[in-house]
């Protein structure tokens, strides 16, 4: 499995919190922000577009998440990540969010990116700590298998084309 690390910046309950569930289970790690500058960085900021070929990016040294409240997203609207990426527009599954579009958890952005990127089977397994995490797979299913064959460059018509 990819590795996932995630950045914490306590704004929300911890108990609710999608990628502090994913620590206990042992398959995120949380680090500080000067941690994620070598890692795939998941980040609505992003000017380019996550995609397949992002692969070898997250493989060399994983993925990373800010955890934080959608209430208070400009925390971390300043900062630039090196290899920060913004994912295609999708449908959160997510009882607070759900079906609002790009309102996903920490844990369907990962998901997501692992999804797109060719590891189906990490996204799956992720998700199933969650009993609606399926959910964000069917609800999205015809996106993320185009996301997943498509070049960078033509993720924008599919966005559009969906959404």
């Amino acid at each position: 499995m990819i590795y996932i690390y995630f950045i914490y910046l306590k704004q929300d309950d911890p108990k609710k919190s999608t990628m502090r569930k994913l620590e206990r289970f042992g398959i995120a790690r949380r680090i500080s922000p000067g941690g994620a500058r070598d890692k795939l960085m998941l980040t609505r900021s992003a000017d380019t577009v996550l995609s397949k070929n992002d692969r070898f990016i997250a493989e060399r040294s994983g993925i990373c998440v800010i955890e934080g409240s959608w209430n208070r997203e400009d925390t971390f609207a300043g900062l630039r990540f090196p290899y920060g990426r913004r994912l295609p527009k999708l449908l959160a599954a997510n009882p607070v969010n759900y079906g609002k579009l790009e309102k996903l958890s920490s844990i369907e952005a990962v998901a997501a990116a692992l999804y797109i990127m060719g590891f189906q089977d990490d996204a799956s397994a992720i998700l199933s700590k969650y009993t609606w995490g399926q959910n964000f797979l069917q609800l999205n299913k015809n996106p993320l298998d185009e996301y997943r064959e498509a070049d960078p460059e033509k993720i924008p018509e599919i966005e559009n084309a969906y959404f």
